[in-house]
């Protein structure tokens, strides 16, 4: 243990020093690390901060640490760039720790990372900032690609969100995806209502439910609409009893409109396609209340493990869980299913402020590539559907070539048999243009796509 250097720090720059070198997703790096350091549970919340903090400000401390060396970033070894890093993102956005214990611990923080040397390097950087802040400011308000800089994602897709929405909406977007997303609880209506309950409309049910839920959970307060429990930051999860009871499952309200569109019936045969890790199945779950059937399909079998353990702890038993690859056709269920749901593979922008690293691993290249993939799996769930039957396509991703495109190709070659009833994106103002009108602030959800087609 290095002298002064907290373990919360110690982990953040060993996840962040893998992280930088290629190895595996920032989450699963930092929850192994936390592990194997049995950080508290006070010093899991640090780490998180740290990790997930740096990371979504990546370009802009960068930049800072650049205009503040003298021989600019380039010139540093790569363990005191990391500290630097994790340093001035305390220093900038963490203020509840004083900055002379940020100094002092990355300077400590040197010994540990076999860079003992430039300990007066770091120093001289961390106390520069403070005295250079409105100069690092003025500098950065003169360079072309200050957006990408300041919001720190790449420039590719700065351009590409001017394209789609022009520069103020854009700017909004590029902001919200640095914002600490909330989490929702929503209360499974099938667990915690009565019988006579469960016949009303589904909008008065999910408010009764959720009322039920905020009561037994005693901590949160309602979602604007009234339908689920947003938490307090650094809420544990696996700690809620109603949680680990079955009565309520995490999703983001996005996440939840692909379900309310398909809007599937008990007694129906219901499809659950590319169905990891298992949110949505749970959702169809208790709107069918194990009558009908639905299957749950996806092509990894480590992911179906997941959507197992979420049905087990929710009690739906009825649910066949079924792995599959979907590229292929699948003659057994063909023309059967009343509704489909397909949650296709996509380049997941509508949730870069969740998957934070997301914006640095993704590509333009990406989108052709997935929505050919997407129009593949698209093709092959229509068969399922039996005349008369309905098939939701949804996404994740705002880009209009896996979304609008894909589904427009689809109906030009299935136009005697399919027709799109509605379509769009969640939270609305996210469609491509300037209407509708951008809110003043982000909302705090997701984004999504989803589209109704009839057969």
């Amino acid at each position: 243990m290095s002298e002064g250097v907290s373990p919360a720090r110690r982990v953040a720059y060993s996840t962040l020093s893998s992280w930088r070198e290629g190895q595996e997703f920032l989450e699963d790096l930092l929850e192994g690390k936390a592990e194997r350091a049995a950080l508290s549970r006070e010093d899991r919340r640090l780490a998180h901060a740290l990790v997930f903090g740096v990371a979504r400000r990546l370009r802009l401390l960068d930049f800072w640490i650049d205009s503040l060396s003298s021989k600019g970033l380039a010139s540093l070894p790569a363990p005191v760039a990391d500290i630097e890093r994790i340093a001035l993102f305390q220093l900038a956005f963490l203020e509840r720790i004083p900055a002379h214990a940020v100094v002092h611990e990355a300077v400590a923080q040197c010994s540990q990372a076999g860079v003992s040397g430039l300990k007066g390097v770091v120093n001289a950087t961390l106390r520069n900032f403070s005295r250079k802040r409105a100069e690092l400011e003025q500098k950065l308000a003169t360079r072309p690609n200050r957006v990408g800089i300041e919001t720190s994602h790449p420039d590719w897709l700065v351009e590409w969100a001017i394209a789609r929405w022009e520069l103020p909406k854009a700017t909004l977007w590029l902001n919200a995806n640095n914002e600490i997303p909330s989490s929702f609880l929503w209360p499974l209506s099938s667990r915690l209502l009565k019988s006579e309950e469960l016949e009303r409309a589904p909008e008065e049910k999910g408010r009764s439910a959720a009322k039920h839920l905020v009561e037994r959970l005693g901590i949160g307060e309602l979602s604007p609409e009234g339908e689920a429990v947003v938490l307090p930051a650094g809420t544990v999860i696996g700690d809620l009893p109603a949680f680990r009871e079955g009565l309520a499952e995490i999703q983001d309200p996005a996440a939840r409109e692909a379900v309310k569109l398909l809007d599937p019936q008990p007694g129906e045969k219901v499809l659950d396609l590319c169905c990891a890790p298992g949110g949505k199945t749970l959702q169809i779950a208790d709107k069918v209340r194990g009558l009908g059937e639905l299957v749950a399909v996806d092509s990894s079998a480590e992911r179906l493990v997941r959507v197992s353990e979420n049905l087990e702890r929710c009690g739906f038993p009825s649910v066949e869980v079924l792995r599959r690859d979907l590229l292929e056709p699948w003659g057994d269920w063909e023309g059967r299913a009343d509704a489909v749901l397909l949650d296709a593979p996509c380049s997941g922008l509508g949730t870069l402020r969740r998957r934070v690293d997301l914006r640095y691993r993704i590509t333009p290249n990406d989108f052709a590539e997935l929505a050919e993939k997407a129009a593949l799996l698209l093709d092959n769930a229509a068969r399922l559907v039996r005349p008369g039957g309905r098939l939701v396509y949804s996404t994740c991703t705002l880009s209009a070539q896996e979304n609008e495109a894909v589904v427009a190709g689809f109906i030009e070659s299935h136009s005697d048999g399919w027709r799109p009833v509605r379509s769009g994106y969640f939270p609305p103002w996210l469609a491509p243009g300037e209407d509708p009108p951008f809110p003043s602030e982000a909302p705090a959800s997701d984004a999504s796509y989803s589209a109704l087609l009839l057969k």
